[in-house]
This record gives C-alpha cells, structure tokens and sequence, in this order.
C-alpha cells in the first residue's frame, strides 16, 4: 500500500492557500519531489482541506529566499519580517539567514 503524503498547514495559512498561495517555504526537508500527490491539512483541526500536486522543490537558505515572492502570497518587506514569521510558525528552530529552507511550489485542487 503506497503512503499516504501530508504536509501540515496552520489555519492561518489555509486561507492562503485557498485564495491562490501556490508556494510553501519549509524549514524541515519533507522529502517530497516533483510528481508527488500530497494531502493538505489544517494543522490545528486536521482536515484534510484539499491537495497540492509538487510542480518544483527548491533548497535555499533564509537569505536567498526572493521577499516579495507572490507565489508564496505572503510578501516581506524585509528579511527580519521574514525570520521572525518562521519562528512564529517554527518556535523549536532557531532561524538565520543561513538556515536551510525547503521551497514546494505545488497545484492545489480543493477537497
């Protein structure tokens, strides 16, 4: 039986996603890759809301990640704005300019 694939997303962001964030930016390798079918789920009721087929995957750090990315929907207007928003989602990691992140840029369908 082939697993079932599932990336978590905070209520917050579910609404993102399904006004058109078609991008997340991860501070944990989830090991997905291009072709791959994953549930979407809101992290705090775990629904599963809908399901993102991966189109890219990206490894990047912090520093290199482009601020006004409309893909990812949220922009930045500077690079600390942006740190402190993965720690907010991340609050066990410490985060740098230099920390790896994990780009999946995905095509959602709505449950």
């Amino acid at each position: 039986m082939e697993e079932i694939l599932k990336i978590g997303f905070h209520e917050s962001v579910v609404l993102e996603v399904l006004d058109g964030k078609i991008t997340t930016w991860r501070l944990r390798d989830h090991k997905l890759k291009v072709g791959d079918v994953v549930d979407f789920e809101n992290s705090q009721t775990g629904e599963i809301f809908g399901q993102g087929e991966i189109t890219k995957v990206v490894e990047t750090t912090v520093g290199k990640i482009d601020l006004k990315d409309k893909t990812h929907y949220k922009t930045y207007e500077n690079r600390q704005e942006l740190i402190d928003a993965f720690k907010k989602h991340n609050p066990s990691y410490t985060v740098t300019e230099s920390t790896p992140v994990y780009s999946y840029t995905y095509k959602f369908s709505k449950k």
